[in-house]
Order: C-alpha cells, then structure tokens, then sequence
C-alpha cells in the first residue's frame, strides 16, 4: 500500500442501513449493578447486535442503565408506551423485580497480571478487585511509591517486567502508554503461551502480523479491542464488513485530541487555547506530538488495515498532516480524517471538511467514528467514546470477559 495525498475534500457517501438484518438480542438485566448491566449490553453491541434491555432494579433502573451506557459511549433510548422497540440500537425497558441476584463462584478463576495502572489500568484493577472470576497476581508499575485514585496493594506492586511474568499469569492486560515497553512485555507473554489483552496502539499497531503470528505458533489469544477506537467498537466492525464481503474503503476519526481541537477551532477558539482544554478536559498527554502528528491515528489505521486486509499496513507507510497553529485548514467543518482506499493503493491521515457528512461532521470532542465500505457498496458504521476511564476500560473487559468464557 502506497502512501499518496489524499484530496482535501470528498462526497459523503450514502448510508446504507446496516442494521437491517442485524440479529437482536434481549436481555433481562438486574440494574441493581448498572456498570454490570451495561457490560452485558455493550459485549452484545459490539457483536453487531442490536439489544433490547428489559432492566429490573427499580422503577428508575432504565434511567441508571441508560446513563451507564452513555458514559461508554453507547446510544441507548427508553421507548413511549406504544412506540417501536427496535427502529435500531438499544432499547431498554423496565422490567420486574426478580429478586436478588445468585451469586455463581467460577468454574475456573483466571489469574491476571496488570502491566501499567493509570487511566486504563486503573479502571481495570478495579474491576477485576471486585469480580470472583478473577485473581490479580500483579500490577506493574513505574513509580511504585506514586500517588494513585486506585488502591493498589503493596503485595501486588512490581516494577520489574521479568517479576510480573514470573508470577505465572493465564491472562496479561497491557495498558503501558510506553509503545516499546509493551511490545516487549507482549512478545514475552506470548511467548510463554499467557493470553494478551492490549489497549496500547502504538505497541500493537506497529508490530501486529508478528504478534499475531507469535500467538497463533504458542497458542496464546492475543486480544486488543481497546487499541482502537476505546469503548467504540471500531475493530468488530471491519471484522463484520470483511465477513461480509472484501473491504475497499475505511474512514475514520480516530482520535480524541484532534477531535476536541478541531471543535474548539470551529467555534472559534485558538490553537494555543484549545490544546490546553484538552489537556484539562484529559483528552491530551503533556506531550501531544502523537495526536498532533497523526501518530497514533497512523498507527489505529493500521491496525483496522489488519484487520481489513491480508497482509494489513505498516504505519510508516500511512500519510499523515500536523495540526499546529500554523496549519492552514479546509473551510467548513474539519476532522482527522484516517483513509483507506484499497482500489485507489491509498493511505493517509490528514485533515478534511466532512460538512454535511452526518457520521463525522457533528462528532462530539471524545468520540470517535467509523465508515467500512464493502465492494458490495454495504456501509458498516460505528460510533462512539474514544477516549477516556470508563470508555477503554469497558473494552479491555469486554475482551477480559471472551477469556473467561
């Protein structure tokens, strides 16, 4: 695949309903535990499912599921009396009281090893701490001696990578924003045969027909849903359309930082301001360069090229621009855009107006979006929250949750 310019605009294409002939799931929920509730959701969403969710906890238990849903990015609606359940997504509805929820010990409780615990791992550790299914073994860390919004226990703490593994983990979850720190602990994992779930792009995305190969000779899994789009479920998505018939076209917004910049610019905000917002708002590291750059936006891209593609893309080989206040943009609403185009040997990362594009154009700061077209012409499409705590998090569990059986 060849890196070429893209065009500075381009026709939003039809949507064509991709949701049709989507199976439907229901679901009675206890929303007792609505985080619980809304994994259960979220698992069948990403599977290509629309949902519809009968929730029992109360009479307000389709307003907390709906809210926990939202908060990783899943548009859940709570239909009139009379008004159709499914036109598509997630309906929830009310259901009745079925008691107190039996607790089920585990068949097998899958002993975990946590390599980073900041946003993503943080989340993570606190949801393994409360689940039976699960054994934490180890966290790795830095700066052991860190001031954390987690409580780590001290026995758990490592900050040697050998030590962690040494510990004889089935499943390690690799949340390390350092990209050759986590392909290094990846590789070694793999190679002892312990299950791998990723949320880090860069480590996997740059690296991703060796790893897979890797797991397939140890007989390891090698999950990374997390790597892109964060709770988005951006990955089964092109899995679905490949399954459907041969990619031609990917395009997507795929990160956050740009996304928010790009915001605060159209409403009239300047560069220096902007980036600063989203820094606060948590959307960008003390050292953006990756975001700016198109980096990691490179770097998801091809990792959805993989996923797309026999033989996939190296991000060294994508095309990307630099949002910087110099930056001369298109008029109009403008996004990140990564694009694929098979048919035209086309990959890049790069800044177009997408106005009157409803999937991309009106995208909130965090979100992320995607548009997988088939040679069929059958547009596959996802949205959702691309950045953040619960968002990720929602995703490294999702693929925590496939190990568990």
């Amino acid at each position: 695949m060849t890196a070429l310019p893209l065009p500075r605009s381009f026709p939003a294409l039809p949507e064509t309903a991709a949701h049709a002939d989507e199976p439907v799931a229901l679901l009675q929920l206890d929303a007792t535990d609505a985080i619980e509730a809304a994994s259960a959701v979220y698992r069948e969403v990403r599977r290509g499912r629309r949902v519809v969710a009968v929730a029992s906890g109360g009479g307000d238990a389709p307003a907390r599921l709906i809210e926990a849903l939202d908060a990783i990015g899943v548009a859940a609606v709570q239909p009139a009396p009379g008004e159709a359940l499914l036109p598509s997504g997630v309906a929830v509805v009310a259901g009745p009281d079925i008691g107190a929820r039996r607790t089920v010990a585990p068949s097998r409780v899958l002993r975990v090893a946590l390599a980073g615990c900041g946003v993503v791992g943080g989340g993570v550790l606190t949801r393994l701490q409360a689940d039976p299914r699960f054994e934490v073994v180890g966290v790795l860390v830095r700066d052991p001696g860190k001031a954390r919004d987690v409580v780590l226990p001290p026995e758990l703490t490592l900050s040697d990578p050998a030590a962690l593994l040494a510990r004889e983990p089935d499943v390690l979850v690799e949340a390390i924003s350092d990209a050759s720190t986590g392909l290094a602990l990846i590789r070694a994992a793999l190679a002892r045969g312990i299950d791998v779930v990723s949320a880090n792009k860069q480590a996997v995305g740059g690296d991703l027909a060796a790893l897979t190969s890797l797991a397939e000779t140890s007989g390891a899994r090698l999950l990374y849903s997390a790597s892109v789009g964060g709770g988005a479920p951006l990955i089964e998505t092109v899995r679905r359309a490949r399954a459907h018939a041969p990619v031609v076209r990917i395009e997507a917004v795929l990160n956050g930082t740009c996304n928010y910049i790009l915001n605060r610019l159209a409403d009239g905000r300047d560069f220096d301001e902007a980036l600063i917002g989203a820094r606060e708002a948590g959307f960008a590291e003390e050292d953006p360069s990756a975001d700016l750059t198109g980096l990691d936006a490179a770097a998801k891209l091809a990792i959805l090229a993989h996923e797309a593609l026999d033989g996939g893309l190296s991000p060294d080989r994508i095309a990307r621009e630099t949002l910087a206040a110099e930056a001369v943009l298109p008029t109009g609403r403008v996004r990140q855009l990564a694009r694929l185009d098979v048919r035209k040997n086309l990959a890049g990362v790069a800044f177009r107006a997408v106005d009157g594009d409803p999937l991309f154009a009106d995208l909130p700061d965090e979100w992320n979006a995607l548009r997988v077209t088939t040679g069929d012409g059958r547009v596959f499409t996802a949205r959702g929250r691309g950045a953040g705590r619960v968002p990720t998090t929602e995703s490294v569990w999702a693929d925590l949750s496939e190990l568990a059986g």
